[in-house]
């Protein structure tokens, strides 16, 4: 009934199903947990030194993932756009292998920890989600019901999330579940940043209403560069309240 849930790490599910407010089994937001801070990473060839030098040339990445939206983002940022570029469609997991593997690709994007595996003698990260704050939120949500009828187990769950974020104990248990150190956790967990309580969780509602907005803007059209089918049938005209959404 209670998930936490990437605003959007898949964000292109995320629009389609849980935020249309046509969806049967509508989602509400019932907090903040975090937002990617370095985690997610765009990655070049050395012999590509300026945002300019990709133009025209194919970069490999997860399309129906955030990746297409920090992608986005840092073309913008540099007054290009995903129509100047090649689009490659692959997992997140083979991305970084291809882009090892061949040398015409000249960029990758992914997050941690396999788009490091990118990294080698000939490449170099560009650009970090720490790079554009507040642009890749993860959010806790709830089915719209389950949230109304049950407001005070949803309270104490909340206030006992927050306060697990800054648990040691927590946070080593949580590495031995995924065969990990806790050290080697905590440097992930560094790639975020994470709310140390609800109240500061809470003070991220007009940041997180207008990453929504834009988010649903960059849905509309999609780019002429996109070759998956799939992704591409995910890009359409919506009216979402996110306000209405936002149950905190």
């Amino acid at each position: 009934m209670v998930q936490s849930w990437k605003f959007g790490r898949y964000f292109h599910d995320s629009i389609r199903f849980h935020l249309h407010p046509t969806y049967k089994n509508p989602i509400v937001i019932l907090g903040v947990t975090d937002y990617s801070n370095g985690g997610d990473k765009i990655i070049f060839r050395k012999n590509i030194k300026t945002p300019a030098d990709l133009k025209g040339k194919k970069v490999v990445l997860a399309s129906n993932t955030i990746s297409l939206w920090l992608l986005h983002n840092y073309l913008e940022k540099h007054g290009m756009s995903l129509n100047d570029i090649s689009i490659i469609n692959q997992s997140p997991q083979l991305a970084p292998l291809l882009f090892r593997e061949d040398d015409s690709i000249s960029a990758v994007v992914g997050w941690n920890p396999n788009i490091d595996k990118a990294l080698n003698g000939n490449s170099y990260i560009a650009s970090t989600s720490a790079d554009f704050p507040r642009t890749i939120y993860d959010l806790i949500v709830a089915r719209k019901d389950f949230a109304e009828k049950n407001p005070e187990a949803l309270e104490m769950f909340l206030t006992d999330y927050y306060e697990s974020t800054q648990s040691d104990a927590i946070i080593d248990k949580t590495a031995v579940t995924l065969s990990i150190s806790g050290d080697e956790y905590r440097s992930w967990l560094s790639d975020a940043k994470i709310f140390p309580s609800r109240k500061a969780a809470n003070d991220e509602k007009q940041h997180l209403q207008k990453s929504a907005s834009r988010t649903i803007k960059f849905l509309t059209v999609a780019p002429n560069s996109l070759q998956h089918p799939e992704t591409k049938s995910r890009f359409k005209h919506r009216v979402i309240d996110i306000e209405k959404m936002i149950h905190f």
